[in-house]
């Protein structure tokens, strides 16, 4: 199996590292024992993004072969398994999310297959899966294209994977470019380096639906649409990496009804369906 330069593996590293910290949406695993733990933060990311349910389409894995990478905390992978797939695996580049949906599934009366894995070397054959899905995770990732391409490779003809990537023209882009270049009186600083910096993992990444065509460039299909997310209309724990009095008034202000007539206009969310 190829090995990363040394550059990309330092990247890779910190991003693992990062998430090891604590993974995803663990500011919301609240409670006395592990299951209500788990509850909360799965009830709160469903209250967040709801829309979650109408892009994966869960029911989907039903007696297919289904990968997610990126399984997090575990919420959406147990989806699948409560759908009845004829196999399902999960993949996370860190032992922490692993950690993670392996205690979801023994709570939930489950046997999980999941591992820790790389998305941009997945330990597959060719040809392994009916559907692959990932939320949230591979723009972390140095590569992306070259996680795109493995989840291309391992897909079946006539597969479908469902991704979601972060959306450059977001208002948290817009927000993040505010606080850490217009207000530091560099205006000319891009909204690419602003991504990588300061928003979650180090090299954060962010496309524009060109750049997000290019990536599924070898999909016979590819359908993309924008969602304006929680951050965007700051809500739950988000800015968690940028808390100040700032944030705090931006987030009693912040015009959300307005700003919701612009959801597929503008947004953090670019949700991507690709057949192969």
């Amino acid at each position: 199996m190829p090995h990363d330069p040394p550059q990309m593996s330092q990247a890779k590293d910190r991003v693992r590292d990062f998430w090891n910290e604590a993974s995803c949406g663990e500011v919301y695993a609240d409670g006395e024992s592990v299951r209500d733990r788990l509850e909360a933060q799965a009830k709160a990311r469903y209250y967040l993004e709801p829309y979650i349910f109408d892009f994966a389409r869960f029911a989907d894995g039903k007696d297919r072969d289904v990968l997610e990478i990126g399984v997090g905390m575990g919420a959406d992978h147990l989806e699948w398994a409560k759908a009845g797939p004829a196999k399902l695996v999960g993949v996370d580049l860190t032992p922490r999310a692993v950690d993670h949906t392996r205690s979801r599934f023994r709570v939930a009366g489950y046997r999980p297959s999941v591992f820790v894995a790389d998305a941009e070397q997945l330990p597959f054959a060719a040809e392994s899966f009916d559907l692959v899905y990932s939320y949230g995770c591979l723009h972390h990732s140095p590569n992306t294209a070259q996680a795109i391409s493995e989840v291309f490779r391992v897909l079946r003809k006539d597969g479908t994977a469902r991704i979601m990537i972060y959306h450059s023209a977001s208002l948290v882009g817009a927000l993040l470019w505010v606080r850490y270049a217009l207000l530091r009186g560099k205006p000319f600083v891009s909204l690419k380096e602003i991504y990588a910096r300061h928003l979650e993992s180090p090299g954060t990444q962010a496309f524009n639906k060109a750049e997000a065509r290019q990536l599924f460039k070898q999909f016979e299909h590819v359908n993309l649409r924008v969602k304006l997310g929680f951050g965007d209309l700051l809500l739950g724990d988000v800015g968690q990496r940028h808390q100040g009095a700032a944030l705090s008034l931006a987030k009693a202000l912040w015009p959300r009804w307005l700003l919701r007539r612009f959801d597929g206009l503008v947004g953090l969310g670019l949700l991507i369906e690709a057949r192969k």
